[in-house]
């Protein structure tokens, strides 16, 4: 009975990512290249993880049972069982100990192209200045040469003018300032894009401060060529106030440790778009940023690890940028982050359950539905709450320790570590807030869904994002996956997007 409510559970977390794809408003289905082939290492090292991960906790459940019901009974161990809890976090440490060799060995070469950083500028006065003045300090620790071309995307205060200033006084970099007239950073970063001739491209958005070493230190992953994007640590600036303790925690166990483990088998579908460094023949084959849609900066991410290139995430390249600094700004900047999960979905659905692609295969399809999971974790803990507390002598409900082990439990211990290893200890007394911060965007998960659009006639449920610098675009068999995912009459819809464009 345990294992088919288990079952029945996963099931339905499946069917709400389906429902979503299939009715709501979303990008229709890129068909951007793809090349790459299956490679038989990366499915092989994950399932030879897994299984390892699997024999440990099945012999630590049957030689430490009894320590193991202790942990269980101060909900320190999840509610199914202490052998899935501790094959899960044992799978993601082996895994994130790989992925720490990998960046080790990708990066230790010394590599110094001429790059161009590409900075899109939108009203960004008050910080611009310390933003070039950090690239320009990058380019001193840099051994080749450094060129800042700055889009100032319709800006209506002085931004431009600061720049300026800013980039005559530079030392060891130079730069211009260029006008971007059409609104919108995926249109200023194309634009840039056509008049880069550097092979390599740093994208910095304008409220991020990069550390000195860190141009240094991405470039150096590129001397594989098999490496076509490089990401890093987005810290945040200010280390003050308890929003900024919470991104603190979120950002080590996220992109210091989760997208590392990620990184073992090439299963990056993202990197942050504060800072990030592309390869850019690479990137105008993947057709360019994708305009007028959520998440451009994942979406390109995944079209050029489709072509057969590697997306490294190493933590030590370290940046700043600007956190919320009221809750009202961290709806919208959440409910914008969590909505892009069904935009990049929908926008390369073709790669679903596709075999040649392990990110297509594996790491989106379980992206969804932990997606699925995080957004109904409010609604059943206030439907549980309701239960417990005005029908408690009705219904059979579970046991205080396996609620909190479910909410806390060794996501709370992994949290802990995580922070201490990155040497900030002092976060673990901000822990049990974070958690309660994880309810919090468990709702904003949620609400993203909710504020997606969801048309009556399926001829609307489409939309094309344009891809401006798109070279190429291939036809693909589906399988009934696939197709089960698309909105009714696609072809349609598509036809309905493009006459709406041109109008």
């Amino acid at each position: 009975m345990q294992v088919q409510q288990i079952l029945v559970g996963l099931v339905g977390l499946a069917i709400f990512p389906q429902t979503i794809l299939s009715q709501a408003r979303l990008p229709v289905d890129s068909r951007s290249p793809l090349r790459r082939r299956g490679r038989i290492w990366e499915y092989t090292l994950l399932i030879t993880v897994t299984a390892f991960a699997g024999l440990f906790a099945a012999v630590m459940a049957y030689w430490y049972a009894p320590e193991l019901e202790q942990l269980h009974a101060i909900a320190l161990l999840g509610g199914m069982g202490p052998g899935v809890f501790l094959a899960q976090q044992v799978l993601t440490m082996t895994l994130g100990l790989i992925g720490l060799t990998r960046n080790l060995f990708s990066g230790w070469r010394k590599f110094s192209p001429p790059i161009a950083v590409l900075v899109p500028a939108h009203n960004e006065a008050h910080l611009i200045a310390q933003t070039i003045d950090a690239i320009d300090e990058a380019a001193g620790h840099y051994d080749g040469p450094v060129r800042i071309v700055l889009m100032d995307n319709c800006s209506s205060d002085e931004t431009a003018r600061v720049a300026q200033e800013a980039l005559d006084n530079c030392r060891c970099a130079r730069g211009e300032v260029i006008d971007s007239p059409v609104p919108g950073k995926a249109k200023a970063l194309n634009h840039g894009i056509n008049l880069i001739d550097e092979e390599y491209i740093v994208r910095i958005d304008a409220d991020t401060v990069i550390e000195p070493k860190s141009l240094r230190k991405a470039m150096r992953h590129f001397a594989s060529r098999r490496v076509g994007v490089v990401g890093g640590l987005p810290l945040p600036l200010s280390n003050k106030g308890t929003l900024s303790k919470f991104r603190t925690i979120e950002v080590l166990n996220r992109h210091g440790f989760t997208q590392v483990a990620l990184g073992a088998f090439n299963g990056i579908i993202g990197v942050p778009g504060m800072f990030v460094v592309y390869r850019r023949d690479i990137l105008i084959q993947a057709g360019g940023i994708t305009e007028e849609m959520n998440g451009e900066d994942t979406d390109i991410v995944l079209r050029m690890t489709n072509l057969g290139f590697r997306a490294v995430s190493d933590p030590r390249i370290r940046f700043r940028t600007e956190v919320p600094e009221s809750m009202v700004h961290l709806r919208e900047q959440r409910t914008r982050w969590f909505r892009s999960l069904y935009h990049v979905t929908a926008h390369n659905r073709g790669i679903l359950f596709e075999g040649r692609t392990i990110t297509g295969s594996v790491v989106l399809p379980f992206t969804l539905m932990n997606g699925a999971r995080r957004a109904m974790m409010a609604p059943l803990a206030i439907f549980g709450a309701i239960l417990y507390f005005v029908y408690g002598g009705v219904y059979l409900h579970p046991e205080i320790q396996t609620v909190l082990a479910v909410l806390l439990g060794m996501p709370f211990v992994m949290a802990c570590c995580v922070v201490t290893l990155w040497g900030r200890p002092d976060l673990v007394l901000y822990m049990p807030f974070y958690m309660g911060f994880r309810l919090l965007r468990s709702y904003y998960t949620l609400g993203a869904v909710l504020t997606l659009v969801y048309p009556d006639r399926a001829s609307e449920r489409a939309f094309e994002a344009p891809m401006p610098l798109s070279r190429e675009r291939t036809p693909r068999r589906r399988n009934w996956i696939q197709k089960a995912l698309d909105p009714a009459n696609p072809a349609e819809a598509l036809a309905r997007a493009r006459r709406r464009q041109k109008a």
